[in-house]
Formats: structure tokens, sequence, C-alpha cells
């Protein structure tokens, strides 16, 4: 294994339009990702596109790769349909290189470094944040090409069910099936999806030609069932708890050499808790698990196994000094482990890291600067940083430019 550097200088002109974000608006959509702290897009120095429930509806992706096509500087390699192996790059940057979260809790293979975004359920996402840019100096190891944060359905309104069926060619069928609700102090959602596909020949040659390595003139087709619940809590303006559960199943069926189907499931569980103790501070916990697992065959007959598992626990304190300025201050703890048939030299490694940032907003000048210490077991220690300036005309076009480090 091979730690990897780099680092970016990124300036570029933004036209601070809302309407180009959101499906609302009326409204300011506010983003958590780009600086761990709640900002609306319009105050965030980073390069940010985020899909809300209302734009994933409309663009009638069928799959979670589909959707993320569309989104500026950002590619998608994929190995043919419905629930194959998937890579996306993030400004050019390896498959290995964008961190992935689910409500705030990595997630991923340990052993290949990257997520299998083709195994992610779009019925049971709310809302994606994409940040684009180096993210290491707030969120560690693999924030090279950009974060990606995915926000699973929270209940809100009225008590009401969801239920939806498709069909489509290669006998294509799915459904979701759900209740949600949610008021001022307790919200929940609960939701169920499948989806069945024969698929298609998607590697239709003879050996060696065309890269198949194998001739398989049959149907590549591809099973998936998920479940999700979310439930919170708020006890009264100062402090909320917040529970996840999502798991993805599924079946795929491909052509290869030396395997032809894979098993796999995708798991994440976590908590988190958000204290504000005075106007001036607030205190957040969050805290979970995340499972990568694929069995693997060859014509029906067992091959290999992979498996992941991550632990994480951060804390952060956000510290308003004035009216426009913010210090943040936190640490976390990841700890990973692998497994399967594969002997591995090194089974687990855990990582601890502290950061800080501040962000100051001086009339037309807005500054973001953090740093990160990381401390891991296999790798040894890093530090990363990033600085970020924009200003604002009068005419609310905006200029911003980043430089940040990052590392994995």
């Amino acid at each position: 294994m091979q730690c990897r550097f780099l680092t970016t200088l990124a300036t570029a002109p933004l036209f601070a339009f809302p309407t180009l974000l959101s499906a609302d608006s009326t409204l300011p959509t506010v983003v958590v990702t780009a600086e761990r702290v709640a900002q609306t897009a319009e105050e965030s120095l980073a390069s940010i596109t985020i899909l809300d429930r209302h734009q994933i509806e409309q663009s009638q992706a069928q799959s979670l790769p589909e959707l993320l096509r569309s989104v500026p500087g950002l590619a998608l390699s994929n190995n043919g349909g419905l629930g194959k192996s998937t890579f996306l790059f993030l400004r050019g940057t390896e498959s290995d290189h964008v961190l992935v979260l689910i409500d705030g809790i990595k997630v991923g293979s340990a052993t290949l470094g990257s997520t299998a975004f083709e195994q992610l359920p779009i019925a049971q996402i709310d809302r994606i944040e994409i940040v684009r840019g180096p993210r290491s100096s707030l969120y560690g190891s693999e924030a090279i090409g950009g974060v990606i944060q995915i926000f699973t359905r929270k209940g809100k309104g009225k008590v009401k069910p969801n239920l939806s069926v498709a069909a489509g060619s290669d006998n294509t069928y799915q459904g979701t099936l759900g209740i949600s609700g949610g008021h001022n102090s307790a919200w929940f959602s609960a939701n169920l999806s499948g989806l069945d596909t024969e698929g298609f020949n998607s590697c239709n040659g003879e050996p060696n030609v065309g890269g198949c390595l194998t001739y398989e003139p049959d149907e590549d087709g591809y099973q998936n069932l998920a479940g999700q619940l979310r439930v919170g809590y708020r006890f009264n303006q100062r402090a909320e708890i917040d529970i996840h559960w999502l798991r993805s199943e599924s079946e795929s069926n491909f052509d290869g050499s030396f395997q032809n189907q894979s098993e796999t499931m995708q798991q994440v569980l976590g908590t988190g808790f958000r204290f504000e103790a005075t106007d001036n501070w607030a205190f957040s916990l969050k805290a979970g698990r995340s499972w990568d697992e694929s069995d693997n065959f060859k014509d029906a007959v067992f091959s290999t196994r992979f498996e992941t598992q991550r632990d994480s626990i951060w804390l952060q304190n956000e510290i308003v000094i004035g009216d426009n300025h913010l210090l943040l201050l936190g640490m976390d703890y990841q700890n990973d482990e692998v497994g399967g048939t594969t002997l591995y030299p090194v089974t687990s490694r855990d990582n601890k890291g502290m950061f800080g940032q501040y962000l100051g907003d001086f009339e037309q000048h807005d500054i973001q600067f953090s740093l990160r210490r990381d401390k891991n077991a296999q790798f040894g220690n890093h530090t990363t940083g990033s600085f970020a300036w924009g200003y604002t005309f009068v005419n609310e076009l905006r200029v911003t430019a980043n430089y940040g480090t990052g590392f994995k």
C-alpha cells in the first residue's frame, strides 16, 4: 500500500444564482459538507453542487451513477449497466481519491479504497452534496478530489405513505414503499425499495477481444433490495438527536474469466447529537459503523470474499467570535478492519485526527483557513491545510480562490 500526496490550487469566478442550486429559489440552500458547519451555498467558498429530492425525482435517474453523471467536474466509468462496477472521478483525480459520507459516516472499501455507488439505492436518498477540491484539512485521508455526502430521507410534515412501481425493458421491475412524517420536535422515515432486471449481455465478443477476456453470451442481470430508517427528536431549541440506518443487498451477474457473479452488502448505522450550549457555542458528536462485503463466484462456485468494517466517531465545537467570525475545533477517530479469503499482512488500522478552522467575513471579503494533523497507525503522521478567499462585487458577482493539500 502507498501513501500519496497532492497539492492543488484553484481560482474561479462564481455567479451566486440560487436557482442553479435549489428547486426553490425563494429559500437559501444550506450545506454542511464543505466546511463542516451549516452555511448557505452562497456563503461557502468551495465549489459545490447540491441535488435535493425534488431534483432527483425530476431527473428520472434509475440509479445513483446515472444521477451523478450530470454533475460538473465529475466523470464516471461503468462496466455495463445497472449494478455493474462504477468508478467516479472528481476533477481528474483517481476513483479512490473521493471521500464518501452517508449522514456523516464514512463508507467504502478499505481494500479497494473506493465506494460502490452502483449499490446505493437512489430511492432512499434525500439530498446529495458534492464538494470539489481537496478537503483533507477537515476530513483527513481520501478527500483529495473532493467529498460527496449522501443524506438519507428525513420525515417532515404530516404522516404520509409513499408507493411507486415501475417497469421497463429487459424485464426490469422496481418499486418503493415507505412512510414518513415529522414536526418541529420529532421526525421519522422508513422506506423499502427493490429492483430486478434481467439486464443485457454487456460484453459481446470473442475471448481477448474488446477487453472481455471471455465469451459468455448471456444476460447479465441484477437484483437489489434496500431498507432505510431514520428517527430524530429535538428536546428543546438547543439539543437534538438523530439515528439513521441504511442497508442494501444485491446480486449482480457479469462476464468475467475469473468471476461472473457477485453478492454484495452495503450498510451504515449511525447516530448524531448536537447541543447549543450558548448563543456562541455549539457542540456536535457523531458515531457510527459502516460495512462493505462481497462474495464472488465463478459459474455459481464460490471464489473469494472481501469484508470491510469501519468504526468512526467525531466531535467538534463551533465557537462564534463576534458577528462575522467562527472558529471550529474538533477531533475524530477511525478504525478500519478488513477480512475475507485474502491473507492481508495488516488487517486493521486506526487513525486519529485533530483539526481547526477559521471562517471570517470582512464586508466584501470572505476568508477560510483550516489545518489538520493525522496520526495513522500504518502510514504515520501527516499535516494538511487549506486556504480560501472570496470577494463579492456590488453587482453580486463573486470571485473565489482556493488552495489545499491532501493525502491518501
